[in-house]
């Protein structure tokens, strides 16, 4: 799936629900329709909540701490790509330049999610992962269709 079109995400949200778990939200935009949807663990979740200025950390967290050591070997961090889907785990990339060389870093999402919030870096999403917004007639639909089928 790494061919394609790539969306830029402008909106990041974070939302913890005691029924369903910690969650990242990226939309392309705040009035859009589609969006892109993560699951996270609580160190990842509170990672992006503190750089979206949500959470206060005393010390530096665990990306701060390697963000600190990149800078100081003088790595530039680009841009991110959330690129495809495989077995069920989203696959993200960190795209880097260094002694004027640009390079790729596997990388979880959640994490480089917090890096590119960190860094002010573009974060990119592959169109293919993205959901789309049901509208009222379609939740309707599905209600329906759940009260069919016997459990």
């Amino acid at each position: 799936m790494t061919k394609g079109v790539m969306v830029t995400i402008r909106e990041v949200y974070v939302e913890s629900d005691p029924n369903r778990g910690n969650m990242v939200i990226l939309k392309e935009n705040a009035g859009g329709d589609r969006f892109f949807l993560m699951f996270v663990g609580e160190a990842e979740f509170t990672a992006i909540a503190k750089e979206k200025g949500l959470v206060d950390s005393k010390r530096p967290l665990t990306h701060d701490f390697y963000l600190s050591i990149m800078e100081k070997a003088g790595v530039e961090f680009l841009r991110i790509e959330i690129s495809e889907m495989r077995e069920e785990t989203y696959y993200a990339n960190v795209l880097c330049r260094a002694q004027q060389n640009d390079f790729s870093v596997d990388s979880r999402p959640s994490d480089a999610v917090a890096l590119a919030l960190n860094r002010r870096i573009p974060i990119l999403v592959h169109e293919d992962l993205f959901r789309r917004k049901l509208t009222a007639e379609e939740v309707k639909e599905y209600e329906g269709l759940v009260k069919m089928v016997k459990f």
